[in-house]
């Protein structure tokens, strides 16, 4: 279904019943509402999943590079959740999905009742360690220029932003499968004019680590032990700044956590659900 809201028309699929969780996808370009149901599909039963694309994403319209910010963003999140009267909701974000959960909570902490967050970050910072990971995997032809062309937001269209995306994918996962990459990028629907503009404007401004003490509610911090992209430092780091968190480190997990240990992955989110 759509929904017309601040502007734009945002995509978005409904699943389960009882208390509400809003879910933010990562990957600006790329990601769209299709990853959270993987991530989050196993626990339909413990609440009601809101899955939708962002503006610029998936099947949501397209818009001017300049709304392509962390500000129009959470506004479009929040103002779907009132389109849907959802009242207060959990808030689920994994990569930049929880970038954007970190900052959506920021501005309307008052509706948010927990988060949960897999692979993420307070800063721009982990951007450095994420190519010097990933060039230390030796992975066929991924090199410094191609890492830096795409994290600073360079790709010169559609295309070309496929076959970089292509080329580190078998980073993510520490069980990585090959026959996976061809279904997925027949599936996948690649924006480079989000992903440039987020990456070459938006992301290099992302600190909030001076503004974490302010954010109240309850938040689970699950982060893989190899992750190239969102390393566990950051999640340490979170864990250290947000004053009501719990963290959740998966020892033989990359990036992926719902699809490398996927039973203690669907252990800790159920038990976190289940909190008062």
């Amino acid at each position: 279904m759509f929904a017309e809201v601040n502007g734009c028309k945002l995509y978005y699929e409904i699943a389960g019943s009882g208390r509400p969780v809003l879910t933010m996808h990562g990957g600006p370009g790329i990601g769209d509402h299709q990853d959270n149901k993987k991530m989050f599909g196993d626990f339909e039963d413990l609440g009601q999943f809101i899955y939708y694309d962002m503006r610029g994403n998936g099947k949501s319209s397209h818009h001017p590079p300049e709304t392509y910010t962390h500000e129009f963003f959470c506004q479009d999140a929040e103002s779907l959740r009132q389109h849907l009267e959802l009242g207060m909701v959990a808030i689920g974000g994994g990569s930049y999905g929880g970038i954007l959960a970190l900052e959506y909570a920021l501005r309307y902490q008052r509706n948010v009742t927990r988060i949960l967050l897999r692979g993420t970050a307070a800063s721009y910072e982990l951007q450095t360690a994420a190519i010097e990971n990933a060039l230390a995997k030796n992975l066929d032809g991924v090199d410094r220029p191609l890492l830096e062309r795409l994290f600073y937001g360079q790709m010169k269209d559609d295309d070309d932003f496929r076959d970089h995306f292509a080329k580190i994918f078998p980073l993510y996962s520490t069980t990585y499968d090959p026959s996976r990459l061809k279904e997925l990028l027949a599936k996948k629907v690649f924006h480079s004019a989000t992903h440039n503009a987020v990456f070459r404007h938006e992301f290099p401004k992302y600190d909030i680590r001076e503004r974490l003490h302010e954010i109240k509610v309850p938040v689970l911090i699950m982060a893989g032990r190899h992750d190239w992209i969102t390393p566990a430092t950051f999640a340490e780091e979170l864990a250290e700044l947000l004053p009501n968190a719990q963290l959740e480190i998966f020892e033989d997990s990359g990036h992926m956590l719902h699809r490398d240990e996927p039973e203690r992955f669907k252990r800790v989110i159920t038990d976190f659900l289940n909190q008062d």
